[in-house]
């Protein structure tokens, strides 16, 4: 997610050695001069630093603090302006500054890492790391960490007129871990969405991937899927990773490896049956929760009663997959405790 300015720049910058700059490192203060005396020393506002350390507090007034939406043409530009570097404390020679970009995404409001460099001709180096804001969000927003379903990115959706449109962003991702500007919260089918970039935008990612009740990873330590075996308590169409059916069915009451991760397609939450691409509704497996608005007893056909059991209204019932329309031309959903010899059916009325 780089600009093409910064893109351009990066393909004559040259290329920086991970020992360079160390997380460690990044809890420096402004050092004094001599400290690090074969290093380049980078000077801004005034200010000489020879070590690489973070400068946010330092930037936080500087025009190019903030970056709008969609990017600003003049911002490395600006960068470089405000920075200068010499060869060492004991060299004035002057040193290229170079200015890295490739975690800023402009695409979404929020705050994002630069990196400015300067390498001297004995190849030591001293770079300064700051954040930046992206977009202009004012008192409204609130800040998180963005935080992927499996390793690597966060799915983006945009929502309108009710409506959940999966994906929808185009070739633009979220990488996991960004720190996001966040506009309040939506629920669309049972699933609670986070709205991005404004209080008017209609991009969202889920509640739960800055919530903190996203798992960090759907996989174990070995890279493999992490899976949990369940019954399927309502017989499944499949459908494949775009919401669309297979046309196969799995047939209730059988036992499935599934994905230990739901995965969010359309709106609808789905189990992967692994192995295979297909995916279920999570609802014909875990069912959906349901409270009674009046009495009512379980059945086991039309005619006859399950057992003597008397459900009162307000209790809370789980029913599996869409409702059953049996031969007296009722409705009834499947409840809990149902096995393929042991059926119990409640009349969908008695929900309403």
């Amino acid at each position: 997610m780089i600009s093409l300015a910064a893109a351009a720049l990066l393909a004559v910058a040259p290329v920086v050695s991970p020992a360079v700059v160390h997380a460690a490192d990044t809890t420096s203060t402004t050092t004094t001069l001599n400290s690090n005396a074969e290093n380049p020393v980078i000077t801004y506002n005034g200010k000489k630093y020879d070590s690489n350390q973070d400068i946010t507090a330092a930037i936080a007034n500087s025009s190019f603090s903030r970056v709008p939406l969609k990017g600003s043409s003049t911002f490395i530009q600006d960068v470089k302006n405000a920075f200068s570097a010499t060869e060492s404390s004991t060299d004035n020679s002057k040193v290229n500054i170079v200015v890295y970009t490739g975690d800023l995404y402009t695409n979404i409001a929020g705050k994002y890492p630069v990196r400015v460099l300067a390498t001297n001709k004995a190849g030591k180096s001293t770079a300064l790391t700051f954040q930046v804001i992206v977009g202009n969000q004012g008192a409204n927003a609130t800040y998180a960490v963005a935080k992927p379903q499996v390793r690597g990115n966060v799915t983006l959706y945009t929502i309108r007129d009710g409506k959940v449109i999966h994906n929808s962003y185009g070739s633009y991702v979220l990488d996991g871990g960004t720190t996001v500007a966040t506009f309040g919260t939506v629920e669309i089918n049972g699933i609670s969405y986070t709205r991005l970039n404004g209080p008017d935008s209609d991009l969202f990612i889920e509640t739960k991937s800055v919530d903190g009740t996203y798992p960090e990873s759907a996989t174990n330590e070995d890279g493999q899927a992490k899976t949990v075996t369940k019954t399927l308590m309502h017989t499944a169409i499949a459908y494949n990773s775009d919401g669309h059916s297979t046309g196969k069915k799995y047939y209730a009451y059988r036992q499935l490896t599934l994905s230990a991760v739901k995965k969010n397609i359309k709106g609808s939450m789905y189990y992967n049956v692994q192995g295979t691409g297909d995916y279920i509704k999570v609802g014909n497996i875990d069912g959906t929760k349901r409270t009674l608005t009046r009495n009512a007893y379980i059945y086991a056909t039309s005619k006859r009663r399950a057992d003597r059991t008397l459900l009162r209204k307000g209790d809370t019932i789980t029913t599996y997959g869409g409702s059953y329309k049996f031969k007296n031309g009722k409705r009834y959903y499947r409840i809990e405790g149902a096995t393929s010899t042991n059926k119990r059916y409640v009349k969908v009325v008695n929900f309403k």
